[in-house]
């Protein structure tokens, strides 16, 4: 239940990716349009890095009678955002930010998995999730060795 919505706006949820790596690619790199571009992407993918740890943080707190120490789970469940976060504060250097969010999207893959694991999940949430953010993570590689 819920699966097939779920995948839908997931796959939604990538066109700003796909559309930005695009224009990127079209984009003069030394246009100021292209540094713009590299902005919203970055942004973009900061915000959706902190709507997973809220997904995650939500997944917690609803199952919290039935986890051992919930401090853990969203303490780790906070990183990827502020991780993402940072990326935004370091766009002065396109690597560093880059890699920011390519960590981000990594940390939060792991933690949907150990979230499977811990039953906090149902399966169809990671099939959804892991594939999604392993698109994100290769388009973002991409943008960092172009």
């Amino acid at each position: 239940m819920g699966y097939r919505q779920s995948f839908i706006l997931g796959l939604l949820g990538l066109i700003p990716f796909v559309l930005l790596i695009a224009a990127t690619f079209i984009t003069p790199s030394d246009d100021a349009i292209y540094e713009l571009l590299i902005f919203i992407y970055i942004s973009y993918a900061a915000v959706i890095s902190s709507f997973l740890g809220g997904i995650q943080w939500g997944l917690i707190t609803a199952s919290a009678e039935r986890v051992y120490s919930v401090f853990l789970p969203l303490f780790i469940s906070t990183i990827p955002c502020l991780t993402a976060w940072s990326a935004l504060l370091t766009l002065e250097d396109l690597t560093t930010s880059l890699i920011l969010i390519i960590i981000s999207f990594i940390i939060s893959s792991l933690h949907d998995y150990y979230l499977y694991q811990q039953k906090l999940t149902p399966h169809w949430f990671l099939s959804l999730r892991i594939p999604l953010s392993l698109v994100v993570i290769i388009l973002t590689s991409i943008l960092f060795f172009f």
